[in-house]
């Protein structure tokens, strides 16, 4: 009876350690978000690690988080950048809209509504996209676009599940230190079985995986995978 209860194997050890997981990486990613500019990188690494596991490859979370992290540190300040002010720009553009009156005005709050939705879409995949896989920022903003479109009911979903996470963190402000890390988890499999066609045949996983636990680190190159659609057409 007691080894079964303290059996590691048991659901709810195994429950246990994965909410504790969780509550490691929201805390790194708040702690790595401090400085704002770098949401970008703490954001893709809160990602890859999460993504990691949903592929299969259970390692230690922390490291996960920071490999990803120096890795995409540089690439990830500029996309979050862009992606930030951008959002700013059009949520300052629909609040000035909204109190100007009606008449174009109206017409230029719906017109900036609808670009800042598929803004949410494009954002949502940007960050994922840049920890799994080589590709240029302007390479990652069109797949990201094209990915959210063409997986449009896993997008709403996606994008309902973090709203809904933020909007419980108001009455509830302690959720803060996990909640975003639960709604990445609930992300991460889906993203994974999204960008499984992506990943060329050829690659094994876990061999990667497992060189990747034994020396301790890998190169840039090697903890990506290169996709295998070369343009817009094969996506589609």
């Amino acid at each position: 009876m007691l080894n079964k209860i303290f059996d590691t194997n048991n659901p709810f050890w195994q429950s246990m350690n994965t909410i504790f997981d969780l509550f490691v990486l929201n805390s790194l990613w708040l702690l790595c978000c401090i400085p704002i500019v770098t949401i970008g990188p703490a954001t893709t690494a809160l990602f890859y690690a999460l993504i990691l596991r949903a592929r299969g490859m259970d390692g230690y979370v922390s490291k996960d988080f920071f490999r990803s992290f120096r890795q995409n540190l540089k690439q990830g300040i500029i996309l979050g950048l862009i992606i930030i002010v951008f959002g700013l720009f059009l949520a300052l553009d629909m609040y000035l809209c909204y109190h100007a009156g009606r008449g174009i005005y109206s017409f230029f709050l719906f017109f900036f509504g609808v670009i800042f939705v598929f803004w949410a879409f494009t954002s949502l995949y940007a960050f994922a996209i840049l920890g799994q896989f080589e590709r240029t920022t302007k390479q990652i903003f069109i797949w990201a676009f094209t990915l959210s479109i063409k997986n449009f009911p896993l997008t709403l979903l996606m994008l309902f599940i973090i709203i809904a996470g933020l909007w419980i963190c108001r009455f509830i402000p302690g959720l803060l230190f996990i909640i975003f890390g639960l709604a990445a988890q609930f992300c991460a499999p889906i993203f994974a079985s999204i960008f499984k066609p992506f990943i060329p045949k050829e690659t094994d996983e876990f061999d990667e995986f497992e060189e990747y636990e034994e020396s301790g680190e890998t190169s840039h190159t090697e903890s990506k995978d290169y996709m295998d659609y070369d343009n817009i057409q094969d996506l589609l």
